[in-house]
């Protein structure tokens, strides 16, 4: 009888016939899904999707790219991210800037750190 933990319809299985001429049963893990990005869904790219035995084994840079937010957001997302964050230290870094028109986006700021807002609006002083 088989173990418990591959009785289950979620592990693959696979007929092998061994060189003493019986057939045997294979258990693989399946691949888990792609990595995405946290804010729009779409697939990170450099990110393998390996199982977690075989990713422990891999260098760091094989298992992510050497960027910020590397594994958690695209490119894009890391594009407009920095992009919102330094449009905020300009206008409250430059007066000649304060009357800019600018909306706080909730989508973005949740990758920032808890005190960025305190830190950027305090050069207004």
């Amino acid at each position: 009888m088989t173990s418990p933990k591959h009785r289950s319809r979620s592990v693959k299985k696979r007929q092998v016939r061994i060189p003493g001429g019986r057939t045997v049963t294979h258990y693989r893990k399946k691949k888990p899904s792609k990595h995405t990005c946290g804010r729009c869904g779409r697939i990170l790219l450099g990110v393998p999707n390996r199982i977690q035995s075989e990713a422990k084994n891999m260098n760091k840079s094989e298992r992510i790219p050497s960027r910020i937010y590397a594994g958690n957001l695209c490119n894009d997302c890391v594009d407009s991210l920095i992009r919102y964050k330094t449009r905020f230290e300009v206008k409250f870094r430059y007066p000649k800037f304060s009357d800019l028109e600018l909306k706080r986006d909730l989508t973005l700021e949740r990758f920032l750190p808890e005190d960025w807002w305190q830190r950027v609006s305090r050069g207004k002083e």
